[in-house]
């Protein structure tokens, strides 16, 4: 399936999110925050949420700083 992950095109085998998270080794990386099309997913949420075609993740990791 084509994806855009963090502005890149990208093609991958995940059906959902959490198994696209995983590919990306990123399951269990903390302080990240994940969006799929401009809407927040809860991480409790990553199972349950299905990928499509062309869909859009954004993920953010914060760091520290100031």
């Amino acid at each position: 399936m084509n994806l855009f992950y963090n502005g890149e095109a990208c093609s991958s085998e995940a059906n959902d999110l959490h198994s696209f998270l995983s590919e990306k080794e990123l399951t269990d990386k903390p302080g990240i925050a994940v969006a799929l099309n401009e809407n927040v997913i809860q991480k409790d949420q990553w199972n349950n949420t299905a990928l499509t075609e062309n869909d859009r993740i954004l993920v953010i990791t914060a760091t520290q700083g100031g």
